[in-house]
């Protein structure tokens, strides 16, 4: 870990920061909107929208569970130098999962939060091939309805796994409990809330 390099983070650490929270604010109260994110380069495996998502939404007082692909010395390393936040090898105790769409852990080990406290519920960060409002070739196309949709919003990705798109359509936790997922690729992010009704097309 001692010879592993750090990489520049932000540019501008205030002015880009607030750029991608409200990017992320945006795709969280428009599901299915996506919205570009290219306030720094790739981190190692992690797309450079994947690594502008948690320079933003990682802190101290956050647990990050990190997929095998994602564990490597230097994301370790630069995501607990530039936000602070605390590794864990619990997802059980993780505020956020950091993951490839193909290595997603098993979704009944998250924390869904609480009646009384719903905010504590994990939110899922997963990086996808490929992110389009069109049909893409081999993808699976989603219906999103719900609050912050105008009837519905068509969202074609690549490489969901089958355990996500049960979770997605069946909404097995009771209200307002629940995962919150944010999808990442390239310098694109979208989100799929709690809140939003799935169907696969």
């Amino acid at each position: 870990m001692n010879n592993i390099t750090l990489q520049a983070g932000f540019r501008d650490c205030v002015t880009d920061a607030q750029q991608v929270f409200r990017s992320l604010l945006k795709v969280m109260s428009e599901p299915g909107v996506i919205d570009a994110l290219d306030q720094t380069e790739a981190l190692d495996n992690l797309s450079p929208a994947a690594f502008s998502t948690c320079l933003t939404l990682l802190d101290s007082t956050t647990q990050l569970w990190l997929s095998e692909r994602f564990d490597t010395d230097s994301v370790a390393r630069n995501l607990s130098f530039h936000s602070g936040c605390h590794l864990t090898q619990q997802v059980n105790d993780a505020d956020f999962v950091l993951c490839p769409a193909d290595q997603l852990p098993p979704l009944e080990r998250l924390k869904l939060g609480s009646a009384e406290y719903p905010d504590q519920g994990c939110t899922l960060l997963i990086q996808v091939n490929q992110l389009s409002d069109k049909a893409l070739p081999g993808a699976v196309v989603l219906r999103l309805q719900g609050p912050g949709i105008p009837d519905q919003r068509t969202l074609s990705v690549d490489s969901l796994p089958m355990a996500l798109l049960s979770y997605l359509t069946e909404r097995p936790d009771p209200f307002p409990l629940g995962l919150d997922i944010v999808l990442l690729t390239g310098r694109s992010v979208t989100a799929i809330p709690r809140t939003t009704i799935v169907e696969v097309s």
